[in-house]
């Protein structure tokens, strides 16, 4: 977001909110708005100072608040930008491009590893292939919104599925759609896990902190399982949500 546009955040000194809470709650009105995306840079504390006219340690109180919410986040060196929120609602079924979409970000992938090798017991159990030397393709992502890591995605597809990583565009359910293989339903599980040297580098954590792995099962026509996938998450930017009923008496 351009420094020009703050000057749309409007203070009241005599309202009987504090000032950095009316600073916590504009930005958070022009992010609903779509004023202000995913990635997009927040202003530094001298500019918001200089141009709202407000104490430092109030525009940093708002800040602070704004980190610990998970609203923005810091990369030491770069800057504070607005953070993404991956919203999932259950059991809605929709691919990460999909949800990055509706948290008002554009999906982005990074290549970390691509595989061709023979399948283990637990992939041959989870996609119900036949033979102990099926092939299958290991597909490791790093998975941005706007330019920002919010997870760490390896997926395993039954070989045929993906000939060549060429072929792979944004979006592997949109890839599954052209190879006739469409995920129409998938059954997740969700755990805690704690980070491990590899994930704390390409996330960029500090290690032994906890992570919610998510673990994908999709199936396609017949009920043919076609993806086998596992996404370690950060817990700031994803929010799954179950909707619940009681039992009819």
């Amino acid at each position: 977001m351009p420094a020009t546009q703050v000057a749309v955040f409007h203070l009241d000194e005599a309202s009987a909110m504090p000032l950095y809470m009316q600073l916590v709650n504009a930005i958070k009105v022009d992010i609903a708005a779509g004023k202000m995306r995913p990635g997009d840079a927040v202003p530094s504390e001298r500019t918001l100072v200089d141009m709202l006219k407000i104490a430092r340690g109030t525009v940093r109180k708002a800040l602070q608040q704004l980190l610990e919410e998970g609203v923005i986040t810091r990369n030491q060196g770069s800057g504070t930008f607005i953070a993404p929120h991956v919203r999932q609602s259950l059991p809605l079924l929709e691919s990460f491009s999909e949800m990055a979409v509706a948290s008002g970000g554009k999906a982005q992938s990074e290549l970390v590893g691509y595989l061709r090798r023979e399948s283990v017991s637990e992939e041959r159990r989870a996609l119900k292939l036949a033979e102990d030397n099926s092939e299958v393709v290991e597909l490791t992502r790093l998975r941005k919104i706007n330019g920002i890591a919010v997870s760490l995605q390896t997926a395993i597809l039954p070989a045929p599925l993906l000939d060549k990583i060429s072929e792979l565009d944004e979006s592997l359910y949109l890839h599954l759609e052209k190879k006739g293989s469409p995920v129409l339903r998938a059954i997740q599980r969700f755990s805690a896990v704690p980070v491990d040297s590899k994930l704390a580098y390409y996330l960029n954590i500090g290690e032994h902190e906890p992570l919610l792995l998510v673990t994908r099962t999709g199936f396609t026509h017949e009920d043919k399982p076609v993806e086998y996938t596992r996404t370690w998450c950060l817990n700031d930017y994803y929010d799954f949500t179950v909707e619940l009923h009681r039992k009819e008496p």
